[in-house]
Parts: structure tokens; sequence; C-alpha cells
């Protein structure tokens, strides 16, 4: 748009309505001026034909400078015209005059109280007379939207579209970050040793190849697998790992049993590495009880007394008291993160799980395409499998990645170094075969640890692990 048309047209109007009366101009027309200059050159590059006006609490510096008398006077006529009906010109008056801290206060209390009362609320904000003041400062969707909009015409980006999904994420996010500042005090009371975080991640007991070849045109693609409630079922592991990049000593897996416990002649023939305790359940997810042995079997005796540890807000682990029958040392807390706000503020989601299930994929994707003959059964597959991937993560090269989670949420703030990933250091090799005497099978893995290149056999099956 150009400017200068739009300031002549502006002048044209103006003499049109209030005539053509000269005078000298004064200091409030000069400000008047510039911010109307202001608003003319947001328009210089926008596509946008229309103004939107908003409402504000926000008055006039000049309303600040009130004497105590005026105050008393105020509140007299307050309570004298307590009784009238809300008048829309209250909102400009100077006895409905908030700072921006205030607003921020009513607003977010009210947030907070969705059902209280407006009785309620003007007891306990004196200066409001009518929910409509509150409404008029609340932001909507649709100022997020606009907002987003504006922002994207500033960066150029033109083909910018909102969307629901995207103010809904928007949203999540900016709430997972404030619950994460309003803890600040707290965490500022521990060492990065001290700051935990766990949470469940829950693999497919077969996996099954994204991809498969097919005839060109063919409508019904068709794939084998072992058993077919293998794609539908699941089973669960839970690590812990801390702000200073220390993947805990054990972690829980939990395997899906038609009982919540195994059968005698199953825990007989089961081998049980050192650094997995096993559980069952019927649906293969953690319960109640699997919890309480994650707290007492695998949480205590990995921490000392003093330690914060956040968990996401499922219910079967929200409990205070069951958490404080296992550490009743009050140094030791427990916080839940904001329900849906775990992709966003959540370290084990943001880095630890990400490198697990990468892990996993790859030792899967071996034993599919090299048709591998596994001389284990599932449960032990599945025990074997996880204790070698929590092995590794376990590795000092790791540490800086596994503290990335914990920046990203901003539980911690620090500098780390370079990190390094789990495709350099383990899945990066030239040796095509396995380095252990007198096998001929293909590599698998580079261990962490040593650096020997290992196949399926000598890393799952004979259970390399470094402890």
């Amino acid at each position: 748009m150009n400017l200068l048309n739009i300031a002549r047209h502006l002048v044209y109007l103006t003499q049109t309505e209030y005539g053509y009366e000269h005078s000298a101009i004064t200091i409030d027309e000069i400000c008047a001026s510039k911010q109307l200059f202001e608003l003319l050159k947001s328009f210089k590059d926008s596509y946008f034909s229309e103004i939107h006006t908003y409402d504000t609490l926000e008055l006039a510096d000049e309303y600040n400078e009130l004497t105590d008398d005026e105050e008393a006077t105020d509140q007299e006529e307050d309570s004298d015209s307590e009784a009238d009906d809300y008048n829309e010109n209250e909102h400009y008056d100077i006895k409905n005059h908030f700072t921006l801290e205030e607003i921020e206060n009513i607003i977010g209390w009210v947030d907070e109280h969705p059902n209280a009362r407006f009785t309620t609320i003007s007891h306990r904000f004196r200066r409001i007379k009518s929910m409509k003041t509150i409404e008029k400062e609340a932001v909507h969707d649709d100022d997020l939207e606009l907002y987003a909009i504006q922002k994207a015409r500033e960066l150029d980006c033109d083909a910018f579209k909102t969307s629901k999904p995207f103010i809904n994420t928007f949203k999540k996010e900016n709430d997972a970050r404030n619950w994460i500042e309003s803890k600040r005090t707290l965490i500022s009371k521990y060492s990065s040793d001290q700051i935990l975080n766990s949470d469940h991640c829950s693999f497919q007991k077969e996996y099954v190849s994204p991809l498969t070849l097919s005839f060109t045109g063919e409508r019904t693609i068709e794939a084998a697998i072992k058993r077919k409630h293998n794609v539908t079922h699941s089973y669960t592991v839970q690590p812990v790992t801390s702000a200073a990049g220390r993947l805990l000593n054990k972690f829980l897996l939990v395997l899906k049993e038609r009982e919540d416990e195994f059968g005698s002649i199953v825990v007989k023939n089961m081998i049980i590495p050192p650094n997995v305790i096993v559980q069952a359940s019927k649906s293969g997810k953690s319960t109640a009880a699997n919890h309480y042995i994650f707290l007492n079997d695998v949480l205590h005796p990995c921490v000392h007394k003093k330690f914060l540890l956040f968990l996401d807000s499922w219910t079967i682990q929200t409990n205070q008291n069951k958490f404080r029958k296992v550490f009743p040392h009050q140094d030791s807390q427990l916080l839940i993160f904001l329900e849906g706000s775990t992709g966003h503020i959540q370290s084990q989601d943001l880095s630890l799980l990400r490198l697990w299930r990468y892990f996993h994929k790859k030792i899967e994707r071996y034993t599919h395409i090299n048709r591998t003959q596994m001389n284990l059964n599932d449960r032990q597959y599945f025990i074997n499998v996880h204790s070698i991937i929590h092995n590794q993560l376990s590795a000092p090269q790791f540490k800086n990645l596994i503290k990335s989670g914990f920046i990203q949420a901003r539980i911690t703030n620090e500098t780390i170094e370079q990190i390094e990933k789990p495709k350099d250091i383990c899945f990066k090799f030239y040796d095509l075969y396995c380095s252990s005497q007198d096998c001929d099978e293909r590599t698998l893995l580079k261990c962490a640890w040593c650096k020997n290149i290992l196949c399926y056999y000598h890393l799952i099956e004979d259970l390399h692990l470094h402890l």
C-alpha cells in the first residue's frame, strides 16, 4: 500500500467532515499524529484491508497520579453506585484502572476457578464491576490466530495459515512452559544429579516392516507375521534418568501375561539380567502394583533421601500417599506434569525414549531382514533386548544426549558440549561381520563400551553387558 495516498485521502476526509479551520498545533495533537503514523506504517506491507480495534483496561498514565483524597472519594462513589447496573463507560473510568500485572492476576485467578460466581470475584477484586470487564481482556483463539498471522507477515511467511491444531499445540506448550516456571524455586533447591524423570514406553510384541514389496497396481498388499495378536499387544519399559545425564542402574519391564503374575515354570526358566526388574500384567501396561515395585525396587536403591522426581499425570502414579510410603523424607519430592504437556516438557519424551526406540527399531529390522533364527522364547527375547539397550544407553557417550532432554524441557539451564548420536557411535561400522572368534554372522552393532563389533547372537542371546 502507498502510505502517502492513504494520508492524502485521510486529510481529504477530515477536511470534508470538519472544515478548513486553522489553529496552532498542540502537544496532544502531535502525539496523536505520531501514533497514527505508527499505525499507518503497519499497513505498508500488509495484505489486510481492515483495522481491528480492541478494548483495554490500561488507561493513560495521567490517571496514575491520584491523590489520597481522590482515591477516598472514588471509594465512596463505588459504595454508592454498587447496586447500579453495569455501564459501558465504567470500563474506561478511573475507578476501573488496572496495571498489566493486576490484569494477569485477575484473569489467571478466574481461569483457575471457572465455576466461581461473580459475587466471589468482585469480593476478591473490589474494583471489578462486571464480568464484561474481565471478558474483554481475556485472550481468545481468534486473538492468537491474528497475532500468529501478523508475526508471519513480519517474517515474510506469506503462505502461513493457522489451524485449530496449531492453536491447541501453542496453548499446551505455553501452559507447559508456564508450569515449569512456576516450579523454578523448588527446582533450584536440587542439584542436577537429584532431578529425575521417568516415563513409560510401549513396544509392539512383533515388529512389522512399514514397507513391503508388491506388484504395480496391486490393491491389496499382504504381509506375513508370526502371531496376529503380537501386532495388537504390547509390553512396557520404564527407565529413570537424571538431569546430570545419568541413566539409573535399573529399569522396569512389564510383560503381558494372562494373569498379573508369571507361572512357576516361567519364573524358573527366566534369566533376569541385573539391570532389569521384570513384572507382569494382563494388559502389558504398568498397574498400581507394578508402580509400587517401580518405586521400591527400581527407584529406591538408586537414590538418596533428597531428590525431585517428575512423572506424567497417569492416575496410578499421581498418588502422593503411595509415594510417601516408600520415600517418607520431606526432601524427596514428587511433581506431576500437567495433563497433555509431556510432549513439551518431559525430558524422556524429548531425548531418551527416542534413542531407546531407535535402538529397538535397528535390532528388529536386523532380525527381520536377515531372517535371524532365534533360540530364545518371546519373554526372554524382550528381556535381553531391552537389557542391552539400557546398558548401551548408560555409556558415557550418551550423557549429553540425556542431559539435552532436561534442557529442552527447561527444567535445567546449562550449556552442553557436542552431542553424540547412536547412529554414529553404535551403528556406524565398516566391519560387515561379527568380531567374535569363528563367527561369520552379519554385524548388528558396535558396542558403545568396548567398541567390539557384534552380531545378534553374541550381543542379544549371549547378553553382552558392561555393568
